[in-house]
């Protein structure tokens, strides 16, 4: 997946600036939900076994996990809340990629360091004593490690929140 998150973060930082201005990409908030994974599943019903499509969504409106079931014509059946979030996609990925790429405080050290962005990993709020309180109830942040070429320092931890769409943390462990 390192690979995979570096690729993506390097197209999208080439093509990025000339797409948005850097507060372009960090200002507006998302209103979508969006579909985070799917597959089939077969249910056993009074009437025999049927295929019924899962998935598992973000509504970045709401800040809510939904877990969607459809019947094999594509029907709803029923919507329930989910108490934990999904690990975050491949898109989401690339999103904050992009965001940190963009950032206008992060910018510079990317690009003198040569640091490469890899991570993406949900961040929990009860993991910290001091928790960010960017990343409270709604929100959507995912921790990402800037890493120095060598690929044996990072050059810094940064926190991203999909549903503003900015780095609400620039510098998350100051003293590393």
């Amino acid at each position: 997946m390192p690979v995979l998150l570096k690729r993506l973060a390097l197209a999208f930082a080439v093509a990025l600036p000339f797409a948005l201005t850097p507060t372009a990409a960090t200002a507006q908030a998302r209103t979508d939900t969006e579909t985070i994974r799917s597959w089939d599943e077969a249910v056993k019903t009074a009437g025999g076994e049927e295929v019924r499509r899962v998935e598992i969504a973000f509504d970045y409106a709401q800040g809510v996990t939904l877990r969607r079931t459809y019947d094999a014509s594509g029907a709803l059946l029923f919507t329930e809340e989910m108490s934990r979030q999904p690990r975050p996609s491949d898109a989401e990925l690339a999103e904050s990629a992009a965001i940190i790429a963009a950032d206008t405080e992060l910018a510079p050290p990317l690009s003198a360091s040569g640091a490469t962005i890899e991570g993406g990993f949900l961040y929990h709020v009860d993991d910290f004593e001091k928790p960010l309180e960017a990343c409270g109830p709604g929100t959507r942040c995912l921790q990402f490690d800037l890493v120095a070429p060598n690929h044996v320092e990072s050059v810094r931890f940064v926190v991203v929140d999909l549903a503003t769409r900015r780095v609400v943390e620039h510098n998350l462990f100051p003293g590393l």
